[in-house]
């Protein structure tokens, strides 16, 4: 969730001997510690993403990222080089707060994804935990959501002519090569 803090675990209880360890976001280094002099360095990564925010720890290499944000997501690897040289990578998460929208019956709200959806990116919408099929979208199969279209660039997703019963919780997941995102709101429709 937006603004915690998540620990990265090497999985080891205490950095070999004459060892480094090296942990990138992506392609970037974003943190280094050599077990010689026990002085583990961090860096702001691209564009200061990472300013004052990580935390290497001395005994077992583990990274932490303090007060997450959305773009910290992505993926992380940590190499560590010693007699047994081990690479490890997560794929970091972050699950954005809930954001309110009060529209008026008959208005219509558009739904963010909040990026430039590309070529193998895949876009799930749902409706109280259930999946709105990209068929309904794009048809009046289901009279729930004929007024219901998704943009081609970003697959926002635009309710027009709202109706009382589309109140609730929306969400969406993007999972994209580098990056799986979340977002959440939740709709309040007023009036008769």
């Amino acid at each position: 969730m937006v603004g915690d803090s998540v620990t990265l675990h090497t999985d080891i209880t205490e950095v070999p001997r004459n060892s480094k360890i090296i942990w990138k976001f992506g392609d970037e280094i974003i943190a280094r510690m050599n077990e010689a002099d026990g002085n583990p360095s961090t860096y702001d990564g691209p564009g200061a993403l990472f300013k004052e925010r990580l935390k290497l720890d001395k005994q077992t290499g583990s990274l932490t990222i303090t007060n997450i944000r959305t773009e910290h997501i992505g993926r992380y690897s940590v190499d560590i080089k010693s007699t047994d040289a081990k690479l490890k990578t997560f794929q970091v998460t972050v699950h954005d707060v809930v954001e309110s929208v009060s529209v008026m019956k008959g208005d219509s709200v558009t739904l963010h994804t909040g990026v430039k959806v590309q070529g193998s990116d895949q876009i799930v919408w749902k409706y109280e935990d259930q999946v709105i099929p990209i068929a309904h979208l794009n048809g009046p199969d289901d009279a729930k959501w004929r007024n219901i279209h998704l943009k081609d660039q970003t697959r926002d997703l635009v309710i027009g002519i709202i109706r009382t019963n589309q109140t609730g919780v929306y969400t969406v997941e993007i999972n994209a090569i580098s990056m799986v995102l979340h977002r959440k709101y939740y709709i309040a429709v007023g009036g008769e």
